[in-house]
């Protein structure tokens, strides 16, 4: 996790943060499965969520312009992995926001109007 999402989780009401810490694990992707998937298959974008680059990466084999990439994939899988992994966080924090809204403050001058309204 890097320094930016450590810090928006910071940011967090105490029960946003325990939204964020027991979902983030399970939907964060690991790089040894990520190796995994582009040593046996070369699906390793199928398990990023991205099927529509695996499918191209596929067909450009057939003209061997694919196999560059496929090795090139190599040296990038931990940048793939943590950009992923980045976004899911992003989601996951976002997620945790719209479901546990940050109580509102009222200023005793509404809740004097509320009181004396009702």
């Amino acid at each position: 996790m890097d320094a930016q999402t450590r810090l928006e989780i910071q940011n967090l009401t105490e029960q946003q943060q325990q939204y964020v810490i027991q979902t983030l694990p399970v939907k964060e992707k690991s790089l040894s499965s990520a190796y995994i998937f582009w040593v046996l298959f070369g699906a390793h974008y199928f398990y990023l969520n991205k099927p529509f680059k695996n499918i191209f990466l596929w067909a450009l084999c057939y003209i061997y312009i694919g196999f560059v990439w496929w090795l090139f994939d190599l040296f990038r899988m931990k940048s793939l992995v943590a950009e992923y992994n980045r976004e899911i966080a992003k989601q996951v924090i976002h997620d945790a926001i719209l479901l546990y809204p940050k109580p509102q403050k009222l200023h005793s001058e509404t809740i004097d109007a509320e009181y004396k309204a009702s």
